[in-house]
């Protein structure tokens, strides 16, 4: 691509006398004194700029590799772009107290070895501040950069698998740095090494390995950042006297899949944070690991966890209180089995809010009169079975534990005893909207349901509001509908998860549940399948869910984000053993098999197949009996693109064939496949119901197209697009135009149509206006 650069450098001794350098277009701005200088090239300013003088830089593209030696301020305006061209590293900090901003920089090369990064800093008291970075190996690289800052930066990671991705941002060996505000997405870590006394507010990162990754670093403060969606939330190994607080960590579902884990960690406070749908609440390894250390987990909320702790038998000198928690599969897991030790569960009086506890509270002090004891027979014979995790939520399961309750010597030993539980859970930490509005006030996650495990999602970008409209079905007009939701209300103490929702999904229609985190989409999915009670109607096929359970659930098959098979048993043994929970018969499995295409793996363990064909056998086996309802929760969320791919194309041959769909996705792509109507869900309450083209009109993002013409036909050109209803503004030799995604060739169309030449063109990024990088 042509890359267009100013009139060349003026003579050195012309930069002289006192005010900034400016490179590019001559803005004329406040605070810019004696601009002298029209550079070539960004390296030519670096080459003369003095210890403490200031670059302001006006759009344009420049290449990469630039280095700064001299201690200067580079500030951005109409996000100039940097490129690295797929070489090296984009920009090379080794001088102190440079301060960046306001720059598009990309293309670095792919080398890890070389730690090829966006941004190298090898200098302390540098100043990162909104900057947007994609398409680099590692984003934003400090080393021995004491007291440094960055925040407010974007970070897009490179578009390779995820093996082989470099971090968003690391620090090696640099104390007292902030890392504020920065928005984080498709990268490997934010990795801290050997780095003391930072601190980590405001963040939000997802879809990466660990979001945060501690290593040798003491006297951290992480405080009101949102990982979400991630391998694993926050690691931190070998460090002392760490402090979090008031974080949001969900839907961190990879192999390991822990919101927070402890390795070897001394003196930390893990405090009013959120862990939600994640498979691991907070995984405890050898923490404390000194002798008279502590750590303490006080006021946290624990929501829908697989495990809401997972904790080795040998940890000692953990404190907890204060802490709820609700509905984890498995409220206390003691990984391997064993005994906890000595471990306090009550400090003063005050224990932790358990949803399973059957105590009482006489004298409304608001504790329990009797100790909270975690000693049900079934996840005892689960820790030494794992296998057995596949009957979770089943009558066998049920069955197991009333038993354990009516003849006493059954009992095991219990895991823990609170001997102050407390009757109310707290509130829900973290609890604030973003800018984005990518929170509200409440998350849910994994239950399960008679041997099928049912995975409830988290966090979806919010969709702008508007007044409910008509809407245009697909289904046939007049047909009853088959499932009919009226006045779904749902509390959770002083919560409202759900009010008054009400809506009808007719045969072979499909409706998708859109919201931002906590809107109520899996509280919504959990009263259709009758997990949870609820006040209003919920009624399929004519069965009211809370009077007919049975009826009504037969009458719907789930698909979740991720199965519970037990992974040593062969796929043939696997739906066969769902077939008879479902009271369908082998030749019912058999069929469906071959319908998955899954017949040619019947004899593979379930732990052989890949992602995508572990998807497809937890449809076959929703399929089991012929439901006409799917309800699917994030059926492709832990899927690669192939995969996606693969199980939309099963999900889209249902749909043909005449399945009724109702599906909650973070994912607009498989919403327009599956779906023919969205209701939009805020804070419990619908807040809009869209045709799915509205929908999809809504989420397009503005982008902006750098044009370069003649100089001569600038004002024409700006004249034209105006008059054409678009965005422009001048820049330099060119314009910058904001364009829809789905419309990048109309501008040049229309200049073209126009008689003007348009010589080059480049699409910087998605606008600020979209919310995203």
């Amino acid at each position: 691509m042509t890359r267009h650069f100013f009139a060349a450098a003026l003579i050195a001794w012309l930069l002289f006398a006192a005010g900034p350098l400016s490179v590019g277009d001559a803005h004329a701005t406040e605070g810019v004194i004696s601009p002298r200088g029209h550079f070539a090239t960004l390296d030519d300013a670096l080459a003369v700029a003095a210890d403490g003088e200031t670059i302001d830089v006006y759009g344009g593209l420049h290449e990469g590799p630039i280095a700064i030696t001299s201690s200067v301020t580079l500030r951005g305006h109409d996000w100039p772009v940097i490129d690295g061209a797929g070489t090296g590293s984009v920009v090379t900090i080794s001088a102190p107290s440079v301060s960046m901003s306001g720059f598009v920089i990309r293309g670095s090369g792919i080398q890890l070895f070389a730690e090829d990064a966006a941004i190298q800093v090898n200098a302390p008291l540098a100043v990162i501040e909104g900057n947007r970075i994609s398409d680099s190996l590692f984003g934003i690289y400090l080393r021995e950069s004491h007291d440094s800052i960055v925040r407010n930066n974007k970070v897009v990671g490179k578009d390779l698998d995820p093996a082989r991705r470099g971090d968003a941002i690391r620090l090696w060996s640099s104390h007292r740095v902030t890392v504020d505000g920065n928005s984080v997405r498709g990268a490997r870590d934010l990795l801290l090494s050997y780095s003391n006394s930072v601190v980590l507010t405001g963040n939000t990162v997802t879809d990466g390995r660990y979001a945060f990754h501690f290593m040798y670093c003491d006297d951290a403060l992480v405080a009101g950042n949102h990982l979400t969606k991630n391998s694993v939330g926050v690691f931190l190994m070998y460090s002392r006297r760490l402090h979090l607080r008031d974080n949001v960590i969900g839907e961190n579902r990879g192999p390991s899949g822990y919101a927070i884990g402890l390795k070897d960690v001394d003196e930390a406070v893990i405090h009013r944070n959120l862990f939600a749908d994640n498979r691991v609440g907070a995984y405890i390894d050898n923490s404390p690991s000194e002798i008279g250390s502590t750590v303490r987990f006080e006021s946290n909320v624990f929501i829908f966890n697989d495990f809401g702790l997972r904790l080795m038998p040998s940890v000692r000198n953990n404190e907890y209180l204060g802490n709820s928690f609700i509905d984890n599969n498995e409220q206390v897991n003691i990984s391997g089995g064993g005994a906890l030790g000595a471990n306090l569960w009550a400090v003063n009086g005050r224990g932790n809010y358990w949803s399973d506890y059957a105590g009482y509270d006489a004298d409304g002090d608001g504790v329990g009169d009797i100790p909270y004891r975690s000693e049900k027979l079934f996840e005892n014979l689960v820790s030494r079975n794992p296998e057995l995790r596949i009957l979770s939520y089943s009558p066998s399961s049920q069955a197991i534990d009333f038993a354990a309750r009516v003849v006493p010597f059954t009992r095991p030993e219990p895991k823990l005893i609170d001997l102050a539980p407390l009757i109310s859970p707290g509130a829900l930490p973290g609890m604030r909207l973003q800018q984005d509005g990518s929170l509200a006030p409440v998350v849910f996650s994994s239950v399960g349901l008679l041997g099928i495990a049912v995975s409830l999602g988290l966090l979806a970008r919010r969709l702008p509001g508007g007044r409910p409209r008509s809407l245009r079905s697909k289904a046939p007009r007049g047909a009853d509908p088959l499932v009919h939701v009226a006045g779904l209300s749902k509390q959770f103490g002083a919560n409202h998860a759900l009010r008054d929702v009400s809506f009808q999904v007719r045969r072979g229609e499909g409706l998708a549940l859109w919201g931002a985190n906590g809107a109520g989409k899996t509280t919504a999915i959990r009263c259709l399948l009758g997990l949870i009670h609820f006040e209003g109607t919920v009624i399929i096929g004519g069965h009211d869910v809370r009077s007919e359970g049975r009826k009504a659930r037969r009458l719907v098959g789930f698909v979740p984000q991720e199965m519970g098979f037990a992974a040593d048993t062969p796929v043939e043994d696997t739906i066969r053993f769902f077939a008879g929970l479902r009271g369908s018969g082998h030749a019912d499995a058999d069929r469906l098999l071959q319908r998955m295409g899954l017949a040619v793996h019947r004899r593979k363990q379930v732990r052989q197949l890949s992602g995508g064909l572990r998807q497809r056998l937890a449809i076959a086996v929703s399929l089991l009996g012929d439901p006409p309802v799917l309800v699917m929760d994030e059926p492709t969320a832990n899927l690669d693109a192939a995969g996606r791919q693969d199980v939309l194309r099963v999900l889209e041959s249902l749909k043909r064939g005449g399945k009724t769909f109702i599906l909650a996705s973070h994912r607009p792509a498989e919403i327009g496949v599956l779906a023919d109507r969205v209701v939009v869900l805020e804070a419990g309450r619908i807040n809009d119901e869209l045709t799915v083209e509205d929908f999809q009109e809504r989420l397009t993002g503005a982008s902006d197209m750098h044009l370069t013409l003649p100089p001569a036909s600038v004002d024409q050109a700006l004249s034209t697009l105006e008059c054409a209803g678009y965005r422009a503004r001048r820049n330099g030799n060119g314009v910058i135009v904001q364009i829809r995604q789905n419309a990048k060739a109309a501008p040049v169309t229309t200049l073209v149509a126009a008689g003007l030449k348009v010589i080059d063109f480049d699409v910087l990024g998605i606008n600020e206006e979209a919310g995203d990088v």
